[in-house]
């Protein structure tokens, strides 16, 4: 009897979100969290743009080309040489000031790289497609590899078959460790019989237990479930960024240089999880702000920023989509999609940007016959920026712009 299929293939659903991730900068795997992993590729102590740059690409091209371990670290392994990031070499922390050798580049860690960037991606687009089949398909199975490599715990796993809903998904969606090869399976309850499986009455006992892992860099102990490596004791499909780490995204890329700032924030309206920030916007959710553009030095100079990050809340989002309501005649840009935002970077960059008073900057650009327009505020103290409305316009809208207000020069 055939056995179900296990999705060998890149979905293209991992390929589009890892292509929208921005870069972030780590000197430590315990200073990126789940939901920053989530929104942007890191590699602890790879903190220029070229060697994170030349680390994303020839990621991007295993998750979706689909090659082998082999090609990708022949591939990059003179690039980072080439680039100095390779072997052990001293290097000062920041959040301690300590200097110490490290090691940067080597097989071994092009092996993990590989590994877990790979592992994870098609995870979180495997979950994505269960999400989508869910009706049909309400049921996950736990497969492991059955061989001396494999983690007792993952073993014990191994079979169980489950509610997609079930808490156990919550903690224990593969991968499950560094390394980790078991997946899982999704099926119908006729699949189940079929192929016969078996529906679990629970899982397999103990799997709820957890043990203390103290994080010697932060001082601080958390709770992770047995037969778990840390960092890995989540659903990757059901992490959410939250207010909390969104704003600690925010600023870390508010801190890092120019370029690799502008590389950071990445692509998220191409991402599933803005299209759900921006449903749970029009349902009143706050789960804080997404970085969309960022302004250089002297625009921010000239509205009195001390940040460079553009932000969109949650409010705006609201407000743009026009469920929010502020006046009779103000209801909002519901013709607006999610991959528009990408031009509110385009405004900044490309467009004609004016100054018409306090700390305001209104842009305008003209994509493909349609006139664009965008307007940034700073807070009053100058500490955070925020995208103010982006939506399409007219020629007089431009027009009384360059009648009324000073032109900022770039």
């Amino acid at each position: 009897m055939a056995k179900p299929e296990i999705l060998n293939v890149p979905p293209e659903e991992a390929v589009r979100d890892f292509r929208a991730k921005g870069l972030h900068v780590g000197f430590d795997w315990r200073d990126t969290d789940a939901a920053q992993q989530l929104v942007s590729f890191t590699a602890a102590k790879a903190t220029r743009l070229d060697v994170l740059t030349a680390l994303k690409r020839s990621v991007d091209r295993t998750i979706a080309d689909g090659i082998t371990f082999g090609t990708f670290r022949d591939g990059l392994e003179p690039q980072l040489r080439k680039l100095g990031w390779w072997g052990r070499q001293p290097m000062t922390d920041p959040e301690t000031g300590e200097t110490r050798i490290v090691q940067l580049g080597s097989p071994r860690r092009l092996r993990t790289i590989f590994d877990t960037n790979l592992r994870m991606a098609y995870a979180r687009g495997r979950w994505e497609r269960i999400e989508r089949l869910a009706e049909a398909r309400p049921l996950l199975r736990y497969v492991a590899v059955l061989d001396a490599r494999t983690r007792p715990e993952h073993m014990r796993w191994h079979g169980t078959v489950l509610p997609l809903d079930h808490p156990f998904w919550r903690t224990h969606y593969p991968p499950c460790g560094w390394h980790c090869r078991c997946t899982v399976v999704q099926l119908s309850y006729e699949e189940m019989e079929e192929f016969g499986f078996a529906l679990s009455e629970a899982p397999p006992e103990g799997w709820d237990r957890t043990r203390p892992w103290l994080d010697k860099r932060h001082g601080r102990t958390v709770r992770v479930p047995v037969g778990i490596d840390p960092g890995f004791q989540h659903n990757v499909g059901l992490v959410d960024v939250g207010k909390a780490s969104a704003d600690r995204l925010i600023q870390k890329i508010d801190a890092a240089s120019p370029d690799l700032g502008r590389a950071a924030v990445g692509q998220p309206w191409r991402t599933r999880l803005f299209s759900r920030f921006l449903d749970a916007a029009g349902r009143g959710t706050d789960h804080g702000d997404v970085a969309v553009a960022m302004l250089d030095d002297g625009a921010a100079g000239a509205i009195g920023a001390r940040s460079r990050v553009v932000r969109l809340s949650g409010e705006t989002a609201a407000k743009q989509a026009g469920r929010r309501r502020l006046t009779d005649r103000d209801l909002g840009h519901p013709d607006v999609r999610a991959g528009d935002y990408a031009l509110a970077q385009r405004i900044l960059d490309e467009g004609e940007l004016f100054k018409p008073h306090g700390r305001r900057i209104v842009g305008f650009v003209t994509v493909d016959g349609q006139l664009w327009r965008a307007a940034i505020k700073a807070t009053g103290d100058g500490t955070e920026i925020y995208l103010d409305t982006l939506h399409k316009a007219k020629a007089r809208d431009l027009a009384v712009a360059r009648s009324r207000y000073s032109r900022l020069e770039k």
